[in-house]
């Protein structure tokens, strides 16, 4: 739900709101197993450890035009599906 309203995260990002390591399967199945284009943006930062290193990640994202291309297709189908993940979130899981 949140690749298809434009948001944009990171697995830390992620582990911060479900508690779950296992964003890099669900990117990988949206994409591999149903051809979502879902971007990857390297970015870098640095970590609170001694030595001071910088460590890469990934922010994954869906372009704004896909996005357009998504709600021209699919229309009130993406709605109720938006719609649905986020009164169930509401519920608490």
């Amino acid at each position: 739900m949140r690749l298809v309203t434009g948001q944009q995260f990171t697995h830390r990002d992620f582990q911060n709101e479900t508690a779950s390591y296992r964003l890099s399967s669900y990117i990988e199945s949206l994409r591999n197993r149903h051809g979502w284009p879902i971007e990857t943006k390297e970015e870098t930062a640095p970590t609170n450890d001694p030595t001071g290193r910088n460590a890469t990640y990934g922010r994954y994202l869906i372009e704004p035009e896909i996005l357009n291309r998504f709600r021209a297709e699919l229309g009130e189908r993406l709605d109720r599906f938006i719609e649905a993940v986020r009164r169930f979130e509401s519920k608490g899981g």
